[in-house]
């Protein structure tokens, strides 16, 4: 298990008001999911923390066990992304299920947070972020898929979530091969949705999964 030493608590010198609005979404994530394991504390301006709270992830009307953690964000919506379009929400919190939340893990979850705004971009359901290379030890998957919540303490995380009146999209964070990227460009998301399905997509990132396609 990861090191109970890496449960970060410190104080913020961030405005009132946005510490108010960080309390708050912390206040909605425990309501759901209980108080996180760890908390990895963000020192930038733009102050993007990440709580990891234990899980275990098999239904509770089946057998066995299967523990990971969620990961959440918690920063990323104090601002509107740039350049939304359409009826999509304003501001986006993210979720990654690990199996731990080891620093790498960690680093691209907080990277992805901050991207739409050094980018002046914006993410939303379907979006897709391609790397070079893979972000993650593991893995030759290189294109992060945001999705969002089916598990239902998740959805209603994403029900709850407002800040100034927005709602708040809450994007679930994916890797995906290059023949299912290729699928999606070339058909649509749908039919890659049916093919997580048709293989019993496992809630928790696994980097050795084998491309479906």
């Amino acid at each position: 298990m990861f090191s109970r030493l890496a449960k970060l608590v410190s104080g913020s010198g961030a405005p009132p008001r946005a510490v108010d609005l960080y309390r708050h979404r912390l206040a909605i994530y425990e309501n759901e999911l209980g108080e996180p394991e760890y908390s990895f504390t963000d020192s930038a301006e733009r102050r993007i923390d990440i709580h990891a709270f234990g899980r275990d992830f098999v239904p509770v009307c089946e057998e066995g066990s299967d523990e990971g953690y969620v990961l959440l964000t918690n920063g990323m919506s104090e601002q509107r992304m740039p350049g939304v379009r359409g009826d999509a929400k304003l501001r986006a919190e993210l979720m990654w299920y690990v199996r731990e939340p080891t620093p790498e893990i960690c680093a691209n979850l907080r990277w992805l947070a901050n991207l739409p705004f050094i980018d002046a971009t914006w993410f939303g359901f379907g979006h897709r972020v391609a790397m070079p290379t893979p972000p993650v030890a593991g893995t030759e998957f290189q294109t992060f898929l945001f999705l969002t919540p089916i598990i239902g303490p998740d959805k209603n995380i994403s029900e709850a979530l407002e800040i100034a009146g927005d709602p708040v999209e809450l994007l679930t964070v994916n890797l995906i091969s290059q023949q299912e990227l290729a699928l999606i460009k070339s058909e649509g998301l749908d039919p890659f949705l049916d093919l997580l399905d048709e293989n019993d997509y496992p809630p928790i990132f696994d980097p050795a999964r084998k491309s479906y396609m």
